[in-house]
């Protein structure tokens, strides 16, 4: 729950650049909500004053989490996958938890199940070198369910890829998301995509960006 934040950044003495002005967004438990607006508008921002990486002049910002305690209440999927090459895709997956040191029996048995549910659990032991794109989008996706975030945020997750890869990969990580139960909030430029994933869509307008309109979808 967003209210009334903005957000700005100090460009030199005595500049400012006012990049979100007086935003509200509420998403409740199981929503799909995508962001959309032009570039630059500030929704990479907005994602990032969600994680907690930034923090907004003025507003508030309240997330309810169920599990207390635990050690991820978020998955963040950023524009490029980000794999490591040099480890293969089981160990990129195992990542989160390897870091955490929670990496027990119960925990892989977790990853191989969603590895053989997204059919790539016969690439386990190959390079990320040796995927398609939208394989590796998959991969990345089953990196960021590997600690059981309750909410993912997804900065354009898809902007990497070519149009055809664009298409399939958006379609195979929605219906993950759906699947897998999870509350998710997307950044996009792309309206089309918006549409297809999600419950909601908000529409930023130029920077400083508000939001200038809502569209609930069947």
């Amino acid at each position: 729950e967003l209210q009334d934040i903005y957000k700005r950044f100090y460009i030199g003495t005595p500049n400012e650049l006012e990049v979100l002005h007086g935003i509200s967004i509420h998403v409740t438990e199981g929503e799909f909500v995508s962001i959309v607006g032009p570039s630059g508008c500030g929704k990479s921002t907005l994602l990032g004053l969600l994680t907690g990486i930034l923090s907004p002049e003025e507003g508030s910002i309240k997330i309810h989490y169920k599990q207390k305690g635990t050690q991820s209440f978020y998955g963040y999927m950023l524009q490029q996958d980000h794999l490591l090459e040099w480890y293969d895709i089981w160990d990129n997956v195992c990542l989160g938890p390897k870091i955490n040191h929670c990496l027990d029996n119960a925990c892989k048995e977790y990853l191989h199940t969603l590895l053989t549910r997204y059919q790539l659990d016969s690439f386990a032991h190959k390079k990320p070198s040796q995927l398609s794109g939208g394989m590796r989008q998959r991969a990345a996706l089953i990196r960021t369910l590997a600690m059981k975030p309750e909410l993912l945020y997804l900065d354009e997750p898809f902007s990497a890829l070519d149009y055809q890869s664009r298409l399939n990969a958006a379609d195979d990580i929605g219906k993950i998301i759906q699947k897998e139960g999870k509350t998710a909030v997307l950044v996009t430029h792309d309206i089309g995509e918006a549409i297809s994933l999600s419950s909601r869509v908000l529409v930023l307008s130029k920077r400083p960006a508000t939001i200038v309109k809502e569209f609930v979808l069947p």
